[in-house]
């Protein structure tokens, strides 16, 4: 069995280079709802016979570029949520602090994240018990954060691929069980 997981395509979203948490969390909003810059997808002639996607926007935009079928859409494949890690007024931090910080939050399990690590590995097997095992090739098309989780799960599921540790857009990471 194949499972091949594709992050959506880069999403057209500038930021600023200092921010405060309320400048973030607007950006994040507003990121969720920017299109996507679309771009090739070397797929490598397999024939998927099931995708799934996100429901967000760029990632059903994404599924729709690499997979001609009917596409099955699963809003347990969102993103985690990444929040601002503190709420000071006045306090202005490089995106990038915001953004990394916001990820540790969610490592260690701090309040100020909407889901927790346990959450999100919750909602990742809720997904996989769900999913059509019969299928030989199966594509599941989602966001950064999610797919760098996802793979610790298919890897206890017996799956074997490459340990992927930044995630490209738009690039097809292959899992396959034998």
């Amino acid at each position: 069995m194949r499972i091949g997981l594709v992050r959506h395509f880069k999403v057209n979203c500038p930021h600023k280079r200092m921010m405060t948490s309320e400048e973030f969390r607007k950006w994040s909003e507003k990121y969720e709802h920017s299109r996507v810059i679309k771009k090739p997808v070397e797929m490598y002639g397999i024939e998927w016979d099931v995708c799934y996607s996100s429901d967000l926007p760029r990632a059903v935009t994404t599924a729709r570029e690499v997979y001609s079928g009917n596409i099955q859409v699963d809003k347990l494949l969102r993103e985690v949520d990444n929040a601002p890690f503190i709420h000071l007024e006045r306090l202005r931090l490089p995106f990038e602090v915001w953004h990394v910080c916001g990820r540790l939050a969610w490592l260690f399990r701090s309040k100020s994240q909407p889901e927790t690590i346990r959450g999100t590995r919750r909602r990742i097997n809720r997904f996989l018990d769900k999913i059509d095992w019969s299928k030989e090739n199966v594509l599941i098309v989602f966001h950064g954060f999610m797919l760098y989780n996802f793979q610790r799960e298919l890897r206890k599921r017996g799956f074997c691929g490459k340990r992927v540790r930044h995630v490209k857009n738009g690039f097809l990471y292959e899992y396959i069980r034998e």
